[in-house]
Parts: C-alpha cells; sequence; structure tokens
C-alpha cells in the first residue's frame, strides 16, 4: 500500500461517513472540504461552478447547432460528463427562448399597435364592440347571454363566464399584448407536454430498431432544445437587423436569417440519419410522417394549453 495514501483513507466523510481516499466521497460525491473557509475560498468555489457550467454549455451548444444527432449519439455512447445533459440543456433554453420572445412580442406591439392607439379606439367606437364568441347562435354577453353549459354545475358556469368576461374586456380595449402573452405563457408547457408525443412518434416510426422509449426521449429532449435555440437565434438576429437597418442597407443579415429558418427542417432530417442510421429515402419517409403527425398535435396542444391558461389567468 502506498504510505501517502493511508491517512487519506482514514478520513471519513462528513456526510455519509464512509471512508474518503481523495478530493470527493466516493460513496456520496460530497467534497472533502471543510465549511469553515474564508470569503475568498467561497468566492474561489463559486465562480469555479459558474465557469465549469459556462464551458459545459458552450462545449454543447456548438454541436447542438451545427451536428445534428450528434449529443445523441455521444450520450448513447456514455460520452456525457462534458456536455449538459439533455433535460436540463431544455429548460435553460426553454427559459431563455420565452424570455426573448416576451421582450420582443413587447417591442414589436409598443412600436407598431400602439402608435395607432386613436385610430383603433375609433374603429371599435364605430363598430360598436368586440364579440368574443357566440352561444346559441347570438354574441356571448355575460348578462344578457351567457354560457349556460347543462351538464355542468352552476359554480362552473359562472367561472366560465368570469374568466370570458375577462378576456371580453381585454378584446374591447385591444390589448394585444395581454393576449399574446397568455399564448406565450401557455407555449412553453406545450413542447414540454408534446416531448412525450414526439418521442413516442419516434418510437412507433422505429419500432424495428429495437430501441428503448428513454433512448427516443433523448433525441427528443436534443430536437426540442435546438429548435429554442434556433428561435432565440432568430429573434436576436431579427432584433439586431432592425436596430442595423437605419445605417445599414446589407442583405447578408436577411439571407443569414434565411439559412437558419431553412436549416430548422433539414436539421430534423439529418438528425433522424445519424441517429438512426438508416437510408435516404426510408428516413426521408419517416421524416414527413412524424412532420404530418406532430405538428397538427402541436397546435392541438397550443389550444388545449391556451384555453386552461385563460381559465386560470
Amino acid at each position: 500500500m502506498n504510505p501517502s495514501l493511508a491517512p487519506a483513507s482514514q478520513r471519513r466523510c462528513g456526510n455519509c461517513l464512509g471512508a474518503v481516499s481523495g478530493q470527493y466521497c466516493a460513496h456520496c460525491g460530497q467534497r472533502h472540504k471543510s465549511a469553515r473557509r474564508h470569503f475568498r475560498q467561497l468566492a474561489s468555489d463559486f465562480f469555479n461552478d459558474v465557469l465549469n457550467l459556462d464551458t459545459k454549455l458552450l462545449n454543447t451548444l456548438k454541436p447542438l447547432l451545427f451536428k445534428p444527432g450528434f449529443l445523441s449519439t455521444e450520450y448513447f455512447a456514455d460520452r456525457r460528463m462534458r456536455y449538459v445533459s439533455p433535460f436540463k440543456l431544455y429548460v435553460i433554453l426553454s427559459i431563455v427562448t420565452f424570455f426573448f420572445i416576451q421582450q420582443s412580442v413587447d417591442v414589436v406591439i409598443d412600436n407598431n399597435i400602439a402608435t395607432d392607439k386613436t385610430a383603433s379606439a375609433e374603429k371599435s367606437k364605430g363598430n360598436g364592440q368586440f364579440n368574443l364568441m357566440s352561444f346559441d347562435d347570438k354574441p356571448w354577453n355575460a348578462k344578457t347571454n351567457p354560457i349556460n353549459i347543462s351538464w355542468l354545475p352552476e359554480p362552473a358556469n359562472d367561472l366560465l363566464n368570469s374568466k370570458f368576461g375577462k378576456l371580453d374586456e381585454i378584446g374591447k380595449r385591444q390589448d394585444w399584448k395581454a393576449l399574446i402573452h397568455i399564448a406565450l405563457g401557455a407555449t412553453p408547457q406545450a413542447l414540454l407536454l408534446m416531448l412525450p408525443f414526439f418521442a413516442l412518434l419516434l418510437k412507433i416510426t422505429y419500432i424495428f430498431r429495437k430501441r428503448l422509449y428513454m433512448e427516443h426521449l433523448i433525441v427528443a429532449l436534443h430536437n426540442h432544445a435546438f429548435l429554442l435555440l434556433a428561435i432565440s437565434l432568430l429573434l436576436i438576429g431579427s432584433a439586431l437587423w432592425t436596430w442595423l437597418m437605419p445605417v445599414s442597407t446589407n442583405p447578408d443579415g436577411e439571407v443569414l436569417l434565411g439559412w437558419l429558418i431553412a436549416w430548422i427542417p433539414l436539421y430534423y432530417l439529418l438528425s433522424l440519419k445519424h441517429v438512426y442510421q438508416q437510408g435516404w429515402r426510408k428516413t426521408l419517409l419517416k421524416f414527413c410522417f412524424i412532420g404530418l403527425c406532430y405538428f397538427p398535435l402541436i397546435v392541438l396542444m397550443l389550444v388545449f394549453i391556451l384555453f386552461i391558461s385563460i381559465l386560470l389567468a
């Protein structure tokens, strides 16, 4: 036995009391370091953790954007430590993407619709009222023509009328920002709920590949994470292009955005080809099948989540 390792082997982990022979406990993973440290040491640990996350994130985002299916194959090959885990990657990009979406919606609406506030108000006065929906072939009205579903109890009908009343007020004010924010609030949940369905489509489509459902879910997570990253880049690029338009006539910005939009469906196709290793004809047919099944489902899910969000608003 190496004498230099003898003192280390006699140390005990404060968390699980297991023997510690290095910096980390082999049983629970806790780092063997005294909690009584100076502020400089605590700050150093914090920045090391942040930089480590940044390094992992940079190592992950580059292949995520430019190498379809690469992260999934690396995950299946047990090369995972250098990359952010699929679910954590999806959550991070989801937060970032929908923050950019919300900011972009605010800017667009403030710059375009708010400037026409007076004209819109006059138009709404001339048209009389905003009709949210019809019920019993008449415009909905909380007092004269409320929603009254016979098989629902009266409190449930009252709740529906109350929620639609709030939505009707938003429509009469032409507060499109509030409506779009409700829709955007529903979008992350819809995409997250669609992940298992997308994985199920992959499972059905590639049923003879004898892969576990969780493997298809990893592919779904990486592909949806790429979609979120592409949306973020489109929003950032569009904002920069709008900002530079008054001082620049270079069309390269629009070309790059166009290439990025075209890259999204091509990325999904190449991802299926790289992960499942089938010929181009089979891959293209399965890509079309998945697309035809998936997009109607995600539209229905968006509508459903939007309706639930309105009811819970």
